[in-house]
């Protein structure tokens, strides 16, 4: 009989230990952090947007996480030290590298992702996320007629405005604004379009390119590698047909005699 219960007694104190290993603070660490990284390699946004603190997810939107690359954690999971920022948990990828997370427990008993270091690189490029997105679908919508503020910044979730002529970012993503009236291009696309017609009236056959431009004329005409918008230095302007594009703009500036510019028949095709 006291084998019996000898016995039962150490299945008991067995079972309490699974049971309490089961529901330590290190197993819900990890298993909180497993859960987030499925979902973010599932492409599931929403769900992963869900395990962030509430700290956190004030300062994102839940499609700024489709940006992050992401596979599943099954590489071996350390949990660590409680830092400022909430318990650490370093997750080894199987791509290589690794990658940490900081958790912390809030008045619900859940605990929620505080801190993300691939996050943390990603906000990092806040700026040219919200730039990027503004240059590519704001601001065309807006030269059709379309409200900024129908525009959420793919970062903060915040509405962008115009003031002024200029499309800003109520985060100061895109600093001091963005010349949506174009007026600065259009003063350059002007002014070289004269130079174009000043090259033509050299001699020079018509030009394909402002670098062709520097290069047959021995850096007389233009400059190596073109110009760019002042509105976005990764838009060079294109000589068509038509005259001087910009890409960003959408416009173009004819090319014409200074003197004439009131006459059409001044313009090259």
């Amino acid at each position: 009989m006291k084998k019996a219960l000898y016995a039962v007694a150490v299945l008991l104190l067995v079972f309490s230990a699974f049971v309490a290993r089961q529901n330590s603070t290190g197993k819900k660490l990890i298993d909180t952090g497993k859960s987030y990284m499925e979902h973010l390699a599932a492409g599931e946004e929403e769900e992963a947007y869900s395990f962030l603190s509430d700290s956190l997810a004030g300062f994102l939107t839940p499609g700024i996480l489709g940006y992050l690359q992401c596979t599943p954690a099954t590489g071996s999971i350390r949990t660590g030290r409680n830092e400022y920022r909430g318990f650490t948990l370093s997750i080894s990828l199987a791509e290589g590298g690794s990658r940490t997370l900081w958790l912390r427990e809030e008045t619900n008993g859940k605990w929620k992702i505080s801190g993300d270091s691939s996050l943390d690189n990603l906000l990092g490029n806040a700026t040219v996320l919200c730039f990027s997105y503004a240059k590519g679908t704001v601001i065309p919508a807006i030269t059709e007629g379309e409200d900024p503020g129908d525009y959420l910044c793919p970062v903060s979730g915040s509405p962008y405005y115009v003031e002024d002529g200029k499309l800003f970012c109520p985060d100061g993503h895109l600093g001091n604004g963005i010349d949506v009236e174009g007026s600065a291009c259009s003063a350059r696309r002007d002014s070289l379009a004269a130079v174009v017609f000043e090259y033509v009236s050299a001699g020079y056959e018509y030009p394909s390119s402002f670098s062709e431009m520097y290069e047959r004329s021995n850096g007389a005409f233009s400059q190596r590698g073109g110009f760019h918008c002042p509105n976005d230095g990764y838009s060079y302007y294109k000589i068509t047909s038509d005259g001087v594009y910009c890409p960003f703009h959408r416009e173009t500036g004819i090319i014409k005699s200074p003197g004439l510019a009131e006459s059409p028949d001044s313009t090259f095709h």
